[in-house]
């Protein structure tokens, strides 16, 4: 019985640290949704700047300081584009790993479950087997008297 109690703490552990880890994967799957997003509005603003350079190059509208301007800016959006892939690249990895820390959890909760069963069930076997016994004994002694 002591056993039986020992693992339902176990249990009542693991249950703790598999919420934990959910709430850790929930915040690091919001994270991960925060810089596709900002990495999504960088592209955008590229495309956008892009289409407009576009027009004005086919129009022939465009000087020589808005040229250099508008390079200047590709490039630099260029760079935010690049660390801003790297950054997300960064949260999905984290992600990752707290989706494996999570299921690692939960397959560690179960295997204490099926432990629980098992002593369970023995516990109960046992306790079968003693009456058992003891119907036995006084079938037993009541046939000798």
């Amino acid at each position: 019985m002591r056993k039986n109690r020992t693992v339902s703490k176990i249990i009542k552990l693991k249950e703790n640290k598999k919420m934990e880890a959910e709430i850790e994967v929930k915040e690091a799957s919001e994270r991960a949704d925060e810089e596709g997003s900002k990495l999504q509005s960088l592209e955008q603003d590229y495309e956008d700047t892009l289409k407009y350079f576009n027009e004005k190059q086919e129009a022939g509208s465009m000087d020589v300081y808005s040229l250099v301007s508008c390079y200047d800016f590709f490039s630099r959006i260029n760079g935010k584009i690049n660390d801003q892939k790297k950054v997300h690249n960064q949260r999905l990895n984290e992600l990752d790993c707290l989706k494996n820390n999570l299921i690692t959890v939960h397959k560690e909760k179960k295997v204490f479950e099926i432990l629980h069963d098992k002593t369970a069930r023995r516990e109960q076997k046992e306790k079968q087997d003693g009456e058992q016994k003891e119907n036995d004994f006084f079938a037993l002694s009541r046939r000798l008297r």
